[in-house]
């Protein structure tokens, strides 16, 4: 039986049972508690061997969708190249939230040349995620970050400097996009 998105008991394991041929994968954070059920899994059941290309529309990385789900996905498709994620929305304090990311120390992104981030906002999440790709990628050659517009100067220094200083697995550039305006 093939689960249907109104299926009110499919989850996100089912749905990707289907999608193992899959390529290319652009959805967005709105469906997330709908397809997971209390928790994602530590990876998805079904890897995505074919998965190249993946974009995360409409997201936000502080919630307990928004980075368990990604670092699944990760996990579940070692020859991912291209991560493109939008991030749409931010909180103003993000210190209650916490991943474990010793959970996610066996993950590898060995195919992963391209990180793109729009509307980075520093949230403490979104900063550890990007180091944790940068350390753990080591074809990584190219990521672009395009800051969140209402971010100040003095903020979006510390960002450069922090991610220009993050551990790195490969010589990768890092360009910034900022546009206060």
């Amino acid at each position: 039986m093939t689960p249907s998105l109104h299926d009110k008991d499919c989850t996100i394991i089912e749905l990707f049972k289907c999608l193992t041929m899959i390529e290319h994968l652009t959805t967005w954070h709105h469906i997330f508690p709908w397809l997971v059920q209390d928790a994602v899994p530590k990876g998805l059941a079904t890897s995505l061997f074919h998965l190249k290309y993946f974009c995360l529309k409409v997201t936000c990385l502080y919630d307990r969708y928004g980075l368990a789900f990604l670092l699944a996905l990760i996990r579940s498709s070692p020859n991912l190249e291209k991560l493109k994620i939008e991030i749409s929305w931010h909180n103003e304090s993000d210190d209650d939230y916490s991943v474990g990311w010793e959970k996610y120390s066996d993950v590898w992104l060995e195919h992963l040349t391209e990180l793109q981030i729009s509307d980075f906002g520093n949230a403490k999440p979104e900063m550890e995620f990007v180091k944790f790709i940068l350390a753990r990628s080591p074809k990584l050659k190219k990521v672009n970050i395009a800051i969140f517009r209402v971010v100040r100067w003095p903020e979006v220094s510390d960002i450069f400097q922090t991610l220009l200083q993050a551990p790195r697995a490969s010589p990768v550039t890092i360009t910034f996009e900022y546009d206060p305006y």
